[in-house]
This record gives C-alpha cells, structure tokens and sequence, in this order.
C-alpha cells in the first residue's frame, strides 16, 4: 500500500463561493464510486517530500488556478481513504484548508498534462447549489459541511471525515 499525503484547499471567492473542479479519470478505481462518473473536487494534490500540508494546498492553488490565497490556510477536515491510483493501492492522508481569494478568474493554463487528462471543467459553488445538485462531490457530503463551516466557522480541532 503506497500512502500518498494530499493538501486540499477550500477555496472561497469573496461571496463564499466555493472553487472546484470537474475531473473524470477513467484509470482510477474508488471503492465510494465503483463507476467513477465525473465529479468535483476543491484544488489540491500530493505534498512534497519535506512540505507543509498548508504550504502545499497555496502552491497547488497557485499551480492549478493561478489563483491568490489570502492570509494563512485554516487547517479543518482530515481524511482517509484507500483507493486504487492509477494502477496502484494508494491510502490518501488528506488535509482540508480553508481559505480566501479576492479574485474569481482561474487561469488553468498551468495544469500538467495528467490533470489536464482528466480535468473536464471548473467552476464556483455555493453551499446551496452543491446541496441542492445531483451532480458527485468529494467528500460526498460537501455541500452540508460547506454549509456548516459557513456558519460556524473553523473548528477547534480538525474534524475527521469518515
């Protein structure tokens, strides 16, 4: 079982819309989702052997959507998950950060040539509208933590998604 330490960031634009991803990789088998339609997913990837977790989540931020992070990433929701990753047993150890942007205009031009593979679009969310979808999130109830992190704000303590 290969582990693989991943920095997501929950993005938000100056209205509290949540930045994400459309991806769809026909390769990669989640047991969650036996038929891996395409779903959406917050920025994010694999953290470097040495990196901070919050350093990671800014610089893919800055890779995926050129896109500024505002003040320090607030460490909230911790996960894992085993999956097959192209090809391989893989345990993901994600670390969910919180953070602003004042902009809105992703640029995606410097996606590599796998993420570009399976990345089929993106766009902003609002709590509402990933609740009210019928379209797949990552985690699958993203859209009623979204709603209560909204609300109540950072957790004390990161909270461990199941």
């Amino acid at each position: 079982m290969i582990e693989r330490p991943s920095a997501r960031l929950i993005l938000l634009d100056p209205r509290d819309r949540l930045f994400l991803f459309n991806v769809h990789d026909p390769k990669v088998f989640d047991p969650a989702n036996p038929f891996f339609d395409p779903f959406w997913v917050m920025i994010g990837g694999m953290v470097d052997p040495g990196e901070d977790f919050a350093e990671a989540a800014v610089r893919e931020a800055g890779e995926e959507t050129k896109l500024p992070v505002i003040g320090e990433p607030t460490w909230v929701w911790t996960r894992e998950r085993r999956m097959s990753w192209r090809g391989k047993n893989v345990i993901h150890r994600e670390r969910f950060f919180l953070a602003r942007t004042n902009r809105t205009e992703a640029d995606t031009s410097g996606l590599d040539e796998k993420e570009r593979s399976w990345t089929r679009g993106h766009r902003w969310w609002t709590a509402d509208e990933i609740v009210e979808s019928g379209e797949r999130f990552e985690p699958l109830d993203l859209g009623v933590r979204l709603r209560t992190l909204l609300r109540d704000g950072p957790p004390g303590e990161p909270v461990v998604l199941s």
